[in-house]
């Protein structure tokens, strides 16, 4: 063979020889991302033995009449979950054999901000059904369709202020539902 073969095929060992080095085997790889997956979070800091009352009011507004209100207050204790729910069947109209579920769930699970303990950090779910014709002066009389409201939320309240969290319009009507949170830290 010629030098100059001899010679590329010398450069072509050592640089590939180097590149593999340089390289992380497929076994480093996969132990390194195990590792990543594997290392556990850092324990959640203990709960304070301190309760806090959350309520929830939500307006119900269907055209020019009075809104309907409904108050939902639990208590719960700090980083602890709880859930309300509440349910009854009802007819569209007084003729009617046909039933419907309506209800008000809500589930809470407050956190007091450990730097200002005034401040909570509140996981808020409401799944709410309302009867038919509510909201629209107390009238029963029934609507083409059924509304409901879900949410699933995250928020930061000071403690005893009330917040305007959400506010939905109905897809088929006039009708209007806010809820409005509050969270305040007992002492």
């Amino acid at each position: 063979m010629s030098k100059s073969v001899i010679t590329l095929m010398a450069a072509v060992l050592l640089s590939a020889t180097a590149l593999s080095a340089q390289e992380p085997k497929v076994e480093e790889k996969a132990a390194a991302t195990a590792a990543k997956v594997e290392q556990p979070r850092p324990p959640e800091p203990p709960a304070q033995p301190v309760n806090i009352r959350i309520e929830v009011v939500i307006t119900d507004q269907a055209g020019p009449g009075e809104a309907s209100k409904k108050t939902v207050s639990m208590i719960v204790g700090d980083r602890q979950n709880n859930s309300i729910r509440t349910s009854a069947q009802v007819r569209p109209n007084p003729n009617s054999s046909n039933t419907r579920q309506v209800g008000i769930n809500v589930d809470a699970r407050p956190v007091i901000n450990l730097k200002d303990p005034s401040k909570i950090q509140l996981m808020f779910g409401l799944e709410y059904q309302p009867k038919m014709g509510t909201g629209s002066g107390g009238g029963d009389s029934p609507e083409p369709s059924s509304s409901s409201l879900s949410q699933r939320l995250t928020l930061n309240l000071d403690s005893g202020k009330p917040l305007l969290v959400s506010q939905a319009a109905d897809p088929t009507s006039d009708r209007k539902i806010t809820v409005e949170v509050t969270a305040t830290i007992l002492k």
